[in-house]
């Protein structure tokens, strides 16, 4: 179920990951908050008593799905690909 508290403009990324406590669990955060990097996916889980960001780090082979809002994924690419296009036109000149 998605976070009434979401940004629409940059939509939410909903991940169902396997924990040793609990079993199964399902976190819904905004697109920005959530990434995949080294094997594993992290996703702000909530803040501490200094309002800090905790990150939560979940190893691929723990997680059931990713499922991101299309908007966010088409505006992706297309960051992506304007960063390539202009790091290679900075390598040309």
């Amino acid at each position: 179920m998605p976070d009434q508290h979401s940004s629409t403009e940059v939509g939410t990324a909903t991940i169902v990951y396997e924990t040793p406590e609990d079993g199964r669990e399902s976190v819904t955060v905004d697109n920005d908050r959530i990434a995949y990097f080294q094997d594993h996916w992290l996703f702000a889980y909530g803040t501490d008593e200094d309002g800090n960001d905790v990150v939560r780090r979940v190893p691929d082979n723990q997680v059931y799905y990713v499922e991101r809002s299309v908007e966010e994924i088409e505006e992706t690419f297309e960051s992506t690909l304007e960063k390539a296009k202009d790091k290679i036109e900075d390598v040309r000149s």
